[in-house]
């Protein structure tokens, strides 16, 4: 089995003319990305769209622009912003890198009715505070250490709206969601990523030890709906602190799937923009 690798690519763009992208352009920024894996790798853009189980990738909606009264994003021909995607995949994704990093003939991408440049490639470690690289094994080896070395406190931002689903009701075809980073749901569902990818981690015990052992503390969150497949999520975006007391045994993993949230997003609609966070070092 080919290990993991984790790939965060920070793209810089340059609007080529005027125009605007819709305040919700996750399913655009989507195909986007689709569009270039398939002029770099045409066989891996078609395993990542056809794989029935959760999406092995994460998109971020633009940064830039300038929000007008309609919510969208307007550009300006010569207007910057900057689009970030992640990949949790096998090391055939390094040639889109060479094509994208190592290229400097960078292709047009278009996200919304807006075309833009590709102006500059981020991929290393330190070369953007958003992009970088790593695998599984190294995630996993860097928080194997003894929990008392280890900070009780732990801080997230929460950078685009998210949002847990509880699924639907059957009998109403409602949906429901939760709206804060509730310890257990949180952690519970970064775990059993993490475990999907191959990494180590306890099982369902490690969440009853979360609800008992960390507290949420609110230090900014803020509601911000997003709108998926018409309709209207729940969703929240800020900054929150988890406080561990008591038992510290699985500490180490806390962190661990902290600094995997960076690679891998929480909560739902991921691969549309919802959901990316940060770990804020206070």
């Amino acid at each position: 089995m080919i290990e993991a690798r984790l790939y965060a690519i920070v793209l810089r763009l340059t609007a080529v003319r005027r125009g605007a992208v819709p305040a919700e352009h996750g399913d655009q920024a989507r195909a986007a990305m689709f569009d270039l894996l398939r002029r770099g790798n045409l066989a891996l853009a078609s395993q990542l769209h056809n794989e029935n189980a959760h999406k092995p990738y994460t998109i971020s909606l633009l940064e830039g622009g300038k929000r007008g009264a309609d919510r969208a994003l307007h550009f300006g021909e010569g207007d910057q912003a900057e689009w970030r995607f992640t990949l949790l995949s096998e090391p055939a994704f390094e040639s889109v890198l060479r094509r994208y990093i190592l290229d400097r003939n960078l292709p047009h991408v278009r996200i919304g009715a807006v075309e833009f440049a590709i102006t500059d490639a981020f991929a290393s470690n330190g070369s953007h505070p958003m992009s970088g690289h790593t695998t599984v094994a190294a995630l996993q080896d860097r928080w194997n250490c003894a929990p008392d070395a280890l900070s009780k406190t732990l801080t997230l931002e929460f950078l685009s709206p998210t949002a847990f689903s509880r699924g639907q009701d059957k009998a109403t075809g409602e949906y429901h969601y939760i709206s804060l980073p509730m310890p257990r749901l949180l952690f519970s569902t970064l775990r059993k990523r993490w475990i999907g990818l191959g990494g180590s981690a306890p099982d369902d015990e490690f969440d009853a030890w979360v609800e008992s052992t960390l507290s949420l503390e609110p230090i900014r969150l803020e509601m911000l709906p997003a709108y998926v497949e018409r309709r209207t999520v729940p969703a929240f975006v800020g900054r929150a602190r988890f406080v561990h007391h008591g038992d510290p045994r699985w500490l180490g993993v806390v962190h661990l799937l902290v600094d995997f949230a960076f690679w891998a997003g929480v909560g739902y609609q991921t691969t549309r923009g919802m959901g990316q966070v940060r770990s804020h070092k206070e």
